[in-house]
């Protein structure tokens, strides 16, 4: 048993899929699997309860998976305090960001923060929300980029950018240009990603204020591309933000019951500490991020 081990029993725990953790982790599935067995070996019971169709953690499992990404976080601890204590002329910055989140956006704005201050270097980690969030506040990470939603309305923010949410939709009723409302759409089922990185809840908080049902496909898309993909093949209709759409893929914005369009809003939550360590990161997120995020607008002719 090694890290790399319990780096897939962690995937694998939160992706409830080998397939899929196997490909998060750049691995075969027989590698992930039989890294997977080699772990239960060694702790002496099965981690998970496996049948054709479902991965769900056994009792054993919800013991231990807390305790593994203890040894994971550790040991991402112990790589930044060493670079720390190697390069003690430069201030390390760990930002998680969700890979709801634009990569061109963050590019832009850490390059362009490093430029104005060398003696910063930026690490930048891709999870999903809910290790973000444990990750910030145990102190493993300094800044979390990730979707507004309900749950973090009440902690300090910095804005980043916000975009359109757009429908993409083979109903024949909702053909043709312009724009959607989602108190139109209680009919449809919708194809979802796993709740994960955000855009689930984001959904159905749209949904939630527009007082319409939303009726769930029951299968779950694990990229944006396949939900995309999967909406434009007729599987069930699909809301993504716009940057995640493909350039051959027709879509529609999404309005809310006033008609205005309906965006999903991305913020910066740092801990406390990093909030007053770090006050020209903040700095320059509060005078670069409206500019930035101009830049990754999308042309009008994108619109189908």
């Amino acid at each position: 048993m090694n890290l790399d081990h319990l780096r897939f029993v962690r995937e694998t725990a939160e992706l409830k899929s080998f397939s899929q953790a196997a490909e998060r982790c750049n691995v075969t599935q027989s590698t992930l699997s039989n890294g997977v067995a080699l772990v239960e070996k060694e702790l002496g019971a099965k981690l998970f309860e496996r049948t054709t169709r479902t991965v769900t953690l056994s009792p054993f499992g919800k013991a231990m998976v807390p305790l593994i990404n203890a040894i994971l976080n550790a040991q991402s601890n112990l790589i930044f305090q060493a670079k720390n204590y190697l390069n003690p002329e430069k201030a390390i910055l760990k930002i998680g960001v969700s890979p709801l989140v634009n990569p061109g956006f963050t590019s832009l704005l850490v390059q362009s923060f490093r430029d104005r201050h060398p003696e910063y270097e930026v690490v930048l980690y891709e999870e999903n929300v809910d290790p973000l969030q444990k990750m910030l506040h145990a102190n493993s990470l300094d800044f979390i980029f990730v979707p507004l939603i309900s749950e973090f309305e009440k902690m300090t923010q910095l804005a980043l950018y916000d975009e359109p949410l757009v429908l993409i939709s083979q109903a024949p009723d909702l053909q043709g240009s312009g724009f959607v409302s989602a108190k139109i759409l209680g009919d449809q089922k919708f194809v979802m990603v796993p709740d994960s990185c955000g855009l689930a809840r984001v959904t159905r908080e749209i949904f939630k204020k527009a007082r319409v049902p939303l009726n769930e496909y029951e299968g779950k898309a694990f990229s944006y591309s396949a939900l995309a993909d999967w909406a434009q093949n007729g599987i069930g209709s699909a809301v993504l933000p716009e940057s995640k759409v493909g350039a051959n893929i027709q879509y529609r914005p999404l309005t809310d019951t006033r008609n205005t369009v309906e965006r999903i809003r991305f913020i910066a939550i740092g801990n406390s500490s990093s909030l007053q360590r770090f006050k020209a990161f903040t700095d320059h997120i509060r005078l670069t991020s409206e500019r930035l995020s101009k830049g990754l607008a999308r042309e009008p002719s994108s619109l189908e």
